[in-house]
């Protein structure tokens, strides 16, 4: 019986023993298989990876705002700079009512020409423009002292030609005009406002400019009926007020936007002037360019 037994124990471990994969190769424990760089080994979905207590997670920044002004100075250095300024006025010339006179003088000796024999065409008159529109251009030098306060010292140029058409009873045209030429100098003063009473961004400003005028040889009024010099004052022609705003700012580059109103009183001792005394004041707004 001891005999059998062993036998059916013999059996039943060689079964077990031969019933597993004999395919299977067992590899050396230091064998080490790598996986090709851009094999992705998913994980089930509801895994979880724990990571070591130390772990720090570093944010990525936030998208830079190119307009952003809080993270750079835009502090106007002290210094020398040179500015130019383009742009629109509107004269308050109120001697105009002179020269739409002259033209209503000259349009009635049309009239009363044609109105002896009837014969021909009936004169045509075009009036002048109620508003002196002009574009001006001014150059100069700023001396900044600070973020506060500057000096700059400019030359501009102003022009106003106003030009109408008659018609006789022939037919014939006659162009009648008058036109307003200034080179005022001027010196201005530059004051900051502080951002905290009155910003619209974070780095940029208002300031307060005034200026004073001195027209200079050149300035003067000429028309069809006569022309009128202007006199050198020393003591000054006028002054202005502007309120500006730089808007953009690039370097030394700056970009100002300026609105604001100028008297410029001018006189002409000429004999034979065609006007004795007037203004090349009234609203402007200018873009100003310094670097």
């Amino acid at each position: 019986m001891k005999f059998k037994g062993a036998i059916l124990l013999s059996l039943l471990f060689f079964g077990t023993a031969f019933s597993q994969d004999s395919s299977f190769v067992p590899l050396p424990q230091d064998t080490i298989m790598p996986l090709p760089q851009d094999t992705i080994v998913p994980f089930p979905q509801d895994t979880i990876v724990l990571l070591p207590q130390d772990t720090a997670f570093v944010p990525l920044p936030d998208a830079i705002d190119i307009f952003d002004t809080t993270s750079r100075d835009t502090t106007i250095k002290p210094g020398f700079y040179f500015f130019a300024l383009l742009g629109v006025q509107f004269i308050d010339f109120k001697d105009r009512a002179k020269f739409q006179n002259l033209l209503d003088i000259r349009f009635a000796e049309l009239k009363a020409s044609y109105l002896e024999d009837s014969l021909g065409l009936f004169p045509q008159k075009q009036d002048f423009q109620k508003v002196n529109l002009t574009f001006p251009i001014a150059a100069g030098l700023i001396w900044q002292l600070n973020d506060m306060h500057s000096f700059g010292l400019g030359l501009s140029f102003l022009y106003s030609n106003e030009s109408v058409i008659l018609v006789d009873k022939h037919g014939e045209n006659y162009n009648l005009r008058y036109a307003l030429r200034a080179f005022p100098l001027f010196t201005e003063y530059r004051l900051l406002i502080s951002p905290d009473l009155i910003s619209l961004r974070n780095g940029d400003y208002f300031s307060l400019f005034l200026r004073y005028y001195w027209m200079l040889p050149g300035t003067e009024i000429y028309s069809t009926w006569g022309k009128a010099k202007a006199d050198f004052e020393p003591l000054g022609n006028g002054f202005g007020v502007f309120l500006g705003y730089r808007f953009a700012e690039w370097e030394r580059l700056s970009f100002f936007g300026e609105i604001g109103y100028s008297s410029l009183d001018v006189k002409s001792s000429d004999k034979n002037r065609v006007l004795a005394s007037w203004n090349l004041g009234g609203i402007s707004i200018f873009i100003r360019i310094m670097i």
